[in-house]
């Protein structure tokens, strides 16, 4: 266990950085923003202030609440109705076949719904017809499948009530929660040997890996949604069993042991110096892959002398400056340059900007090996983060950026500061 501790003085400046941002993210029912009036009955949270008609991203996004729901600072009612929205947006019992050429297979998640309830199973449009998908993909991201187990761990952690045998309601009628995040687990392509999530070699039935990567193109199998699917899988045997439904439990744990071993077996590689990485994809985006190693170790997934060679790597990138600025976290290493197929262009965005989203794996990852070097690192983030801190959010919290070319994208972004402090104080590292 790391010895290192994050300053009180700290914890709670970042703690009411959170707060700050997630009042003016959240939006209640009949609240108008600037794509529309939230009707859908639910208090939503967003991705970027509303304040003031403001939305950096005007609708739910899945993905950012299930995590964020763990700072243990939104009301386990809310999120129970976050739970609900997403199940009752889920696609139905067969495949929607879209003009664009799309797929939505059956039990798809949304990737964000819209203020007025319509769900958009896509990234790059708020469009819920027909019109959604390419180029972002023939079949919806793969990570949104998860975040229904990730959000009811959450709410199971803040109202302490086992909640798998709960109806929820569902384009099928209402189903116990258990059924739902069995279905939304198990709906999207897998490899049947390792249980890996995998993308066709063919880029025009492109795939997207998750919402993080929605600009860039992968093929083979895929890690991030694979490390996603083992840490579902791992909440659903939680959840089963505090549910008293043993079997499911187990068939969850043995699911998580064999993505477990598919992960390491699959992604897993080492330098000359025995330095530990893990490979973002099979096929194209066949990268080290920042963020996906330091989440792996985050997940405590390695074994220790792989856990340490990973940690180790890590930590010569930060050191040389190889993969952090301020702070903040690029997807790639400079020294491994930007991806081979990316909408984005070189040194923006997920192809080269620095994200907050990251930081407290990094951190927490460098602590198994560095205690000063992970202290030295969220120094810097915070030291940043309050450098530019406007109680307007007008300018700061950004969602990434890049200085040498002058890109600052998306202010007020609650992820930037939220997810860091999800993850120092699921680790103990901040009280």
């Amino acid at each position: 266990m790391t010895d290192l501790k994050i300053p009180a003085e700290d914890a709670q400046l970042l703690r009411a950085m959170v707060r700050r941002l997630i009042a003016a993210s959240t939006v209640h029912p009949g609240q108008c923003t600037s794509s529309g009036v939230n009707t859908t009955g639910r208090t939503l949270l967003m991705p970027g202030t509303n304040e003031a008609g403001r939305s950096t991203y005007p609708a739910f996004w899945i993905r950012d609440p299930a995590w964020i729901a763990e700072t243990g600072l939104i009301p386990a009612q809310e999120v129970w109705g976050w739970l609900e929205l997403m199940t009752s947006t889920m696609q139905g019992h067969e495949s929607r076949y879209l003009s664009s050429g799309a797929i939505i297979p059956p039990y798809s998640i949304a990737d964000h719904i819209n203020v007025d309830g319509s769900p958009v199973f896509y990234p790059g449009t708020y469009c819920s017809d027909g019109n959604q998908g390419p180029p972002y993909g023939v079949f919806p991201p793969h990570d949104n499948q998860y975040c229904v187990t990730l959000t009811a761990y959450a709410y199971a952690k803040l109202s302490d009530t086992p909640p798998m045998n709960v109806a929820v309601p569902t384009p099928m009628g209402d189903l116990p929660l258990s059924r739902v995040c069995e279905l939304t687990h198990n709906a999207f392509p897998v490899d049947g040997s390792t249980q890996l999530c995998v993308a066709p070699i063919n880029v025009d039935q492109h795939i997207v890996d998750w919402g993080y990567n929605d600009t860039i193109t992968k093929t083979g199998k895929l890690l991030f949604p694979s490390l996603l699917r083992y840490e579902s899988a791992l909440k659903l045997a939680h959840l089963f069993e505090a549910a008293e439904l043993h079997d499911g439990a187990a068939t969850y744990q043995q699911q998580a042991t064999r993505l477990q071993r598919s992960i390491i077996e699959t992604f897993y590689q080492e330098d000359d110096s025995h330095a530990g990485m893990l490979m973002s994809a099979t096929g194209i985006g066949y990268k080290p892959d920042v963020w996906g190693s330091a989440y792996a170790v985050y997940l405590n997934l390695l074994p220790d002398d792989l856990e340490q060679a990973t940690a180790r790597w890590l930590l010569r990138a930060y050191q040389r400056g190889d993969t952090t600025l301020l702070g903040q976290i690029r997807h790639l290493s400079i020294s491994d340059g930007t991806w081979p197929l990316a909408k984005c262009a070189p040194g923006m965005y997920q192809n080269g900007g620095y994200w907050g989203y990251a930081t407290g794996w990094y951190v927490y990852a460098l602590s198994r090996v560095d205690t000063f070097a992970a202290a030295q690192l969220f120094s810097e983030y915070l030291s940043y983060q309050r450098s530019i801190w406007d109680d307007s959010l007008r300018a700061c919290s950004w969602e990434c950026i890049n200085p040498a070319i002058n890109h600052y994208q998306n202010p007020g972004y609650l992820a930037t500061i939220a997810l860091p402090y999800v993850a120092l104080q699921h680790k103990k590292l901040i009280d």
